[in-house]
């Protein structure tokens, strides 16, 4: 049988933050942008200075996603890219022998997807293997 994959507590902090920036924004669908952001936010918070902090993230954000002109007043929804990227994660998570899903996995897993546009990465002024590295 096959082992359970669950969120970690940075897992579910970067989840979390993904949709804190999409109601930041006025976005109603969580992009696999926003799980990427909401990854590397946690983990910069947690010491990680070589990833790209919240300002940087929130400007990258605005230039791929843009902003709604209206307030948000229903849930955010997750969007085909953001679940796909997720699945991912827990696929490549899987196929690694573990079964915790925490922020830095789900950077990776985002990355590994090719769900988060090239345009994001030039927005943050990094490349998706630059970024890998920083991770490692």
């Amino acid at each position: 049988m096959d082992a359970e994959i669950t969120l970690g507590p940075d897992g579910e902090r970067a989840l979390r933050e993904a949709e804190r920036f999409c109601w930041e924004a006025n976005v109603a669908i969580l992009a696999a942008e926003h799980l990427l952001a909401g990854a590397l936010l946690v983990l910069h918070r947690g010491g990680d200075a070589a990833l790209p902090g919240e300002a940087a993230l929130k400007a990258a954000l605005l230039a791929t996603l843009g902003r709604g002109d209206e307030t948000l007043t229903d849930n955010v929804m997750w969007g085909s890219a953001a679940r796909q990227a997720l699945n991912t994660t827990a696929r490549l998570l899987a196929e690694s022998g573990k079964t915790v899903i925490g922020a830095r996995e789900v950077a990776a897993g985002v990355i590994a997807s090719g769900e988060a546009g090239p345009m994001f990465f030039s927005a943050l002024g990094t490349t998706k293997a630059d970024l890998l590295v920083a991770l490692d």
